[in-house]
């Protein structure tokens, strides 16, 4: 089929109105004359032509579609995070004034301090405490190699008279109870209480 024969069909499928597919896409000639054709007569244009607008026709109405979602999903998102972090504050009357406060989403806890341990001091009392059946001894040095004067038991309130001394790994404090008076360890060397200070009032 030369290029004369392929130009005449393309004219004559013009006048029918229906192009041949195959031949207005692959051959320049049938496409020229039926197009040409058409716009003669003062027909719209060529076949694929039309369908090509009707697809961009078609491609600007899903935009608009998906831009006018997007802008609506856009907004509510927007509008929604605005109303949970914006919280309206309360409104008292005060004397006649209106005073905006706001409302604590969390209640701030009160610390309270812890109470400060009673130290053993000059003057003060103490109780013995953790020796297990046994007996606090006083001596009359602070040694442990000085006699017993004194023994204390369990749960016996003392007074401290005078210390704190150090010697051979102990803390030293001479101190008075029932059976008399003596130089106690204030604690054992693996950190013990024998002595635990009291509120003398």
């Amino acid at each position: 089929m030369d290029t004369e024969e392929i130009y005449r069909r393309g004219v004559a499928d013009a006048e029918r109105g229906e192009p041949h597919p195959f031949y207005y896409q692959h051959y320049y000639q049938y496409r020229r004359a039926y197009d040409r054709a058409r716009r003669s007569r003062g027909l719209p244009g060529g076949f694929y032509a039309r369908r090509q607008r009707q697809r961009i026709q078609l491609a600007v109405v899903l935009a608009a579609i998906l831009m006018g979602s997007g802008g609506l999903w856009l907004w509510r998102n927007r509008s929604e995070k605005q109303a949970t972090s914006t919280q309206a504050p309360q409104t008292i009357a005060v004397a006649g004034t209106m005073q905006a406060t706001r409302t604590p989403v969390f209640s701030t806890p009160t610390l309270t301090p812890a109470p400060t341990p009673l130290a053993l001091r000059v003057g003060g009392q103490a109780r013995v405490v953790n020796i297990v059946g046994a007996v606090l001894r006083g001596r009359k040095q602070p040694n442990i190699k000085a006699a017993a004067t004194a023994s204390f038991r369990e749960g016996e309130q003392v007074t401290l008279l005078e210390g704190p001394v150090e010697a051979d790994g102990f803390t030293w404090w001479r101190i008075e109870g029932s059976s008399g008076t003596g130089w106690s360890a204030q604690q054992s060397k693996d950190g013990t209480d024998w002595l635990q200070a009291i509120n003398s009032s």
